[in-house]
Formats: C-alpha cells, structure tokens, sequence
C-alpha cells in the first residue's frame, strides 16, 4: 500500500515540479502529516519520525546551498514520513546519482556549471565567503523531483527482479 501511495505522491509532485519548477506544499505537507497519523497507527512512528529527521539532514545542505528548494526538503521528508530511513538514504543517494549522470550527459549546463563553481572559488579564495549564484543562473535548476521518481522506480524494479 505504501509502495503505491509514495509512487503517486512523487508521480504527481514531479509533474508540478516538472512544469511549474514548485512542489505546492498541500501536497508535501499533507503527505507528511498523513504518513506520520499511519505510521502511528501501525505503531512504528520511530520509523516515520527516523525518516522525517533523517531527509531533513540530508537536504539541509543542498538547500542552505541553493541546490535544491524548499520543496524538494519537504518531498523527501514526506517519502520519510512513509517510509522510514532505511527508504529514504538509499533513495536520496541513488537521485543524487541519477542528478550528477543528468548533469554529465546534458552539455549545455557545462558553461554555466563552470562559470557557477569559478565564481564560488573566487569568493571563498577573496572573502572567505560562499558566494552563491541566484537560482535563475544556476547550473542546477533540474526539478529533483523528476529525478527522486527515477530513483524510487529504479529501485522497486530492482527489488521485482531480485537485484536490490
């Protein structure tokens, strides 16, 4: 049942993120609150509350760095919500996997990557201070949440076959 409900969560949040570059939060933030209610029910909101905390973590950095936005946070804290840690690490691993493979064979972000990580360098090398690019000039500005669907088939059709 999860594994249903967490496909169409992400399916419908990457075509949000896909056409209008936002995740609306209704859709995160009730998906956060319903799967901590379920995951109390079934008596395993540590597992729930380990997951929630756990994509907290692990996007705190990358949004603190305009990597990835608010929604994003809160996407991968639903699927926590749901899901739990052990779900959520390797999920947000094997996207981040799939971001840089995306970066890699999509030339045309190269210029502005360069440019983006030349102009941190100087900051730091200057001022001490990391000197970030605005989200419009980014060499980042992929909608994640495409990619966090990826992952998450990926990984169930590696489970259907016995490979994972």
């Amino acid at each position: 049942m999860t594994t249903v409900l967490l496909g169409s969560l992400l399916t419908i949040a990457a075509w949000c993120d896909w056409r209008h570059r936002k995740i609306p939060n209704a859709l995160t933030s009730s998906a956060i609150m319903l799967g901590c209610c379920y995951q109390w029910y079934t008596g395993t909101f540590w597992t729930s509350l380990s997951g929630v905390m756990g994509a907290f973590l692990l996007t705190a950095i990358p949004v603190a760095c305009k990597g990835m936005g608010m929604g994003d946070l809160k996407l991968l804290m639903a699927v926590g919500a749901w899901s739990g840690w052990t779900e959520v690490y390797p999920l947000f691993l094997h996207s981040m996997v799939l971001c840089v493979l995306f970066v890699l064979l999509y030339p045309r972000s190269w210029p502005r990557l360069g440019k983006n990580l030349f102009v941190m360098a100087a900051g730091w090398t200057a001022h001490r201070q990391l000197w970030l690019p605005g989200v419009e000039k980014t060499a980042f500005a992929f909608p994640y949440a495409v990619f966090l669907l990826g992952a998450f088939l990926l990984r169930h059709m590696l489970h259907k076959v016995g490979a994972a």
